[in-house]
């Protein structure tokens, strides 16, 4: 082995510091992330960061590192002299989300169809059991957290990691929007419906019925997103172009 990149002067306690206060930031980053996901924060809130240290228990040196992050991520945004607060999504965005979800979780349904192992079918079939029971519930948290197990199954078992690499730049703004719909309880019967139909098709390996019932599971959240936008007032038009 050879040693001579070592740096002789480099303490072991300084790596462990360094990664003790990298896996902190991580948790902090976690809990304001999932506490925006379950509607604690909503589109538009500001977000003080004296209430995030008492969230987090985090300094307020770490908790800026982890909001870096998130703003990296498209979840929150910083404004000049205001601090930051919760991204509110235009029309436009909310549209090019959803293009970009259509081009890639319908090939993901295809290829899932196709390549995806017995043991991973069951475990979608697990999966789909679960939100059911979840949905019987009205456990809007968990809801949310099976359905993001569902999608990393059917990104793992289409093997195409290209594909999820791809979606890494809206990933949380997807987690995101599945919580605000998944707070409707008329839209979760819908999309509990259309997960039934998606992983039938999946479990008879259909690939043009996988990525018709992906499509059409889709198109109905975009809907709904958008009527939802509409409702609120959350921007002036429908416009896509906005």
């Amino acid at each position: 082995m050879n040693h001579a990149l070592e740096d002789p002067l480099r303490k072991p306690e300084a790596d462990g510091e360094q990664q003790q206060r990298g896996n902190l930031r991580a948790h902090v980053e976690s809990t304001v992330r999932n506490a925006i996901f379950d509607g604690r924060y909503r589109a538009g809130d500001k977000l003080v960061e004296r209430e995030l240290c008492e969230l987090t228990g985090a300094s307020r040196s770490i908790l800026r590192e982890a909001l870096v992050s998130l703003e990296a991520s498209g979840l929150i945004r910083r404004e000049s002299n205001r601090g930051y607060s919760v991204s509110l999504l235009s029309v436009r965005q909310v549209y090019e989300i959803f293009e970009l979800r259509a081009s890639l979780e319908t090939l993901s349904a295809e290829l899932f169809a196709e390549r995806a192992s017995n043991a991973e079918l069951e475990q979608l079939g697990q999966n789909l059991a679960d939100l059911e029971a979840c949905v019987a519930s009205g456990d809007v948290t968990q809801m949310r957290l099976v359905k993001e197990r569902y999608y990393e199954l059917l990104f793992s078992g289409c093997r195409n990691r290209e594909i999820r690499r791809a979606l890494e730049n809206i990933i949380d703004r997807v987690h995101y929007l599945r919580g605000r719909l998944m707070s409707d309880p008329e839209r979760r019967q819908k999309s509990l419906d259309e997960m039934r139909r998606l992983t039938a098709a999946l479990l008879e390996r259909d690939r043009i019925e996988a990525r018709a019932a992906s499509l059409a599971h889709l198109t109905a959240a975009r809907d709904t997103v958008l009527a939802g936008m509409a409702r609120d007032d959350d921007t002036p038009s429908a416009d896509p172009d906005r």
